[in-house]
């Protein structure tokens, strides 16, 4: 079953704020310390960068988002992100595999797969509604970039391990590859498109809500794969 989120994720266990004007930005050059300069403001400045990345990601997608606004918005020098990044392609790779990282650690442990299929889906869609809680910038990350001609190498194959474990959640239609690897891309696309409409419309979201278009989202997966039969059979027993 879905549990309470723990604070144990993989940015907030590297120290970034949610906020990363708050954090000073400190010149290497000013430190005396040879061990701090090395190991403390590299990484508070590239977590910071990150952070914005992702918020910026998110937001406006990749093509309107600018190397600039991303230094502005974390409060460091351009000049600091090339150090840390080579260019914005390689920046957006690194927060999309830290989004998928934290993402499928959460999975991992707030969700249980000894339970029938539709409740499997439930759980699933519950731990949706947590994680978005504090990590909506990744989910939106991550639903929107799962298939990007973008995303390298190393990010397409976390891209396609997460894929197959979201698949492992709906047993419909289990021997068609092909749908099951469309269903993360359905589940966190209606999950996503919920949420952005309910912040536009009333910056909050009804728990009822959430729950009726997990049943609409079940009732059409369950039907995947079935006979022409089964469903003349189901049809006949609804109106009976």
């Amino acid at each position: 079953m879905v549990t309470r989120m723990e604070n144990s994720s993989l940015i907030e266990t590297l120290g970034i704020s949610s906020d990363p004007e708050h954090i000073p930005d400190q010149d290497p050059i000013h430190e005396t310390n040879n061990e701090t300069q090395l190991h403390k403001k590299p990484d508070v400045s590239k977590e910071r960068i990150v952070r914005s990345a992702l918020k910026l990601f998110a937001e406006r997608g990749f093509f309107e988002t600018r190397i600039p606004e991303i230094s502005a918005h974390a409060k460091v020098g351009v000049g600091t992100l090339y150090r840390h990044f080579r260019n914005k392609d390689h920046l957006f790779n690194e927060a999309f595999r830290i989004s998928v990282q934290e993402f499928s650690e959460f999975l991992d442990r707030s969700t249980s797969k000894n339970l029938s299929p539709k409740e499997q889906f439930f759980d699933f869609w519950k731990g949706l509604g947590l994680f978005s809680q504090g990590k909506f910038d990744q989910l939106i990350m991550i639903e929107r970039n799962l298939t990007s001609y973008i995303l390298d190498e190393e990010s397409a194959k976390d891209a396609l391990i997460l894929k197959e474990k979201i698949s492992e959640y709906f047993a419909p239609a289990e021997n068609d590859q092909n749908l099951r690897l469309l269903y993360p891309s359905l589940i966190l696309g209606s999950f996503t498109g919920i949420l952005r409409y309910h912040r536009i419309q009333e910056n909050n979201i009804d728990p009822s809500l959430l729950e009726q278009s997990a049943e609409m989202l079940w009732e059409g997966f369950s039907k995947v794969g079935q006979s022409p039969l089964t469903k003349k059979k189901e049809k006949q027993i609804k109106k009976a």
